[in-house]
């Protein structure tokens, strides 16, 4: 039998925050959205998302 995760149940200013050093807003990608998942799952989320810059005079980065 495997070891259970359980639901997060903590602040997700926490991932937000590491969200924040990376120049990504909560308007851009709220965290809040993924409520119940498991820590290791939010924190895959936080460590694979990036921003990529776009092309000049179109908009100042998108997320990848």
């Amino acid at each position: 039998m495997g070891i259970t995760e359980y639901d997060y149940d903590g602040e997700m200013s926490y991932y937000q925050n590491q969200l924040a050093r990376k120049g990504i807003t909560k308007e851009m990608f709220d965290m809040d959205n993924f409520a119940g998942l498991t820590a290791s799952e939010l924190q895959g989320i936080v460590d694979s998302i990036r921003v990529e810059d776009v092309a000049a005079g179109n908009c100042a980065g998108q997320l990848k």
